[in-house]
């Protein structure tokens, strides 16, 4: 997280049983429903912001052009121009609608009353079900927008405080009897991100459901002891297991 990043202690204003409240102070829009009007309404634009996610999978950021993007789009340089500033503004807009289209599936699995470990396991298992079936978009805000300038960064890193408010509810109801350190939402935040990277970059990024047991275990285990977060992971195992017939 970039110590300078003007967003940086928002997410701990607020309690972290309110996740709306979060994710207003992050200045990410809980939905697509909540984006911008010209974000969604023009057809165009959601087209070229579909290609930069697919072009930067496919070469990255950094070696992806214009060209890049608007050939497979199917408009014009100048029809770029007119939506857009230059390339970086392009690549800002698309990680708007990927965090968008992220936090409102987040938004609408996510309940106060519902037990924690549930409320992790629910919003693990959607978050890698979007990744999933969104590949271009997964490499995009997981793998290019971290190293991809400060406006990128800023929404990477607000996204990664939504989440790791989740996790901060695990310190009000510890299974085990010693405090849990501030940092062990980080800590267990960054090795599922590292988990799930891992398989983006081996392009496995179709299987990310596959891992649910696994983001169980990691992110719960500070939280509740290595007992309790194995039995979480064997039940979300059974949740992704195939069934015969």
């Amino acid at each position: 997280m970039a110590p300078n990043s003007p967003h940086q202690s928002n997410a701990s204003a607020a309690p972290p049983n309110d996740l709306g409240a979060v994710i207003e102070q992050e200045r990410l829009p809980a939905g697509r429903e909540a984006l911008p009007e010209p974000l969604v309404a023009h057809s165009q634009r959601e087209r070229i912001l579909n290609s930069m996610a697919r072009s930067c999978a496919a070469k990255g950021y950094g070696a992806t052009t214009i060209a890049d993007v608007c050939e497979p789009a199917g408009v014009s340089r100048a029809t770029f121009y007119e939506l857009f500033k230059d390339k970086e503004d392009c690549f800002h807009a698309a990680m708007e609608l990927a965090l968008a289209e992220a936090m409102g599936r987040i938004v609408a699995v996510y309940s106060p009353d519902k037990p924690w470990a549930a409320m992790v396991r629910d919003a693990a298992a959607t978050f890698l079900e979007l990744l999933a079936t969104r590949p271009g978009f997964a490499r995009m805000a997981l793998v290019e927008a971290p190293s991809s300038g400060q406006r990128a960064f800023e929404l990477y890193a607000s996204g990664k405080r939504v989440l790791q408010s989740l996790l901060e509810r695990g310190r009000d109801d510890p299974v085990e009897e010693q405090a849990i350190p501030s940092s062990a939402g980080r800590a267990a935040l960054s090795a599922a991100e590292s988990l799930i990277v891992g398989q983006i970059l081996a392009g496995n990024t179709a299987r990310l459901g596959e891992l649910l047991p696994d983001i169980v275990y990691i992110t719960m285990v500070p939280y509740l002891g290595q007992e309790e977060a194995l039995r979480q992971a064997r039940e979300a195992e059974r949740a992704v297991a195939p069934t015969d017939g």
